[in-house]
This record gives structure tokens, C-alpha cells and sequence, in this order.
């Protein structure tokens, strides 16, 4: 099963210059489940819902390159691609 990469929202965490804890704090969910996000944790990365997601998105995007910008999109339509 295909699933979103925790180290592409990683990336976009780092670059939007926010700490696991604030992203945490602003999506409304651990900083331990941002950690497990992050490294990938197969329960956690495969529960992983499209609202966290787009949640995370959201408070990243405006802060991020267009390059990272369009390489989360490019990782969004392959997701669904393969579903």
C-alpha cells in the first residue's frame, strides 16, 4: 500500500521553520505522533489520515519554496494514483 512520505513532511516542517512540538500543537496532535509521522513508524505512517495531511499542508505551504511546493503535489497526485 502506497503512503505518504514522512520524510517529504519532514521537509516541509523543517522549511517552514516549525518545531515538531508547534506543528504538533497546530494540527492537534502529539509531538510523538509527529516523531512516528516523521520516521516512518509503518503503524503510524499507514493510519495516516488525509486530514492530518492536509492539515500539515496548510500550515506549511506559505512558508515553503515553489519547489517544495510542487514536489508535495507531485507526492499527492502519485498517492492517488495509486490507490
Amino acid at each position: 500500500m502506497a503512503h505518504f512520505s514522512g520524510i517529504e513532511l519532514k521537509n516541509l516542517r523543517k522549511e517552514a521553520g516549525f518545531t515538531q512540538k508547534d506543528l504538533a500543537n497546530k494540527i492537534g496532535i502529539s509531538r510523538e505522533t509527529v516523531v512516528a509521522i516523521e520516521n516512518e513508524h509503518p503503524k503510524t505512517i499507514n493510519s495516516l489520515s488525509l486530514e492530518v495531511v492536509n492539515t500539515w499542508w496548510g500550515i506549511c505551504r506559505a512558508s515553503v519554496s515553489e519547489a517544495s511546493q510542487l514536489a508535495f503535489k507531485v507526492q499527492v497526485m502519485t498517492f492517488f494514483s495509486l490507490q
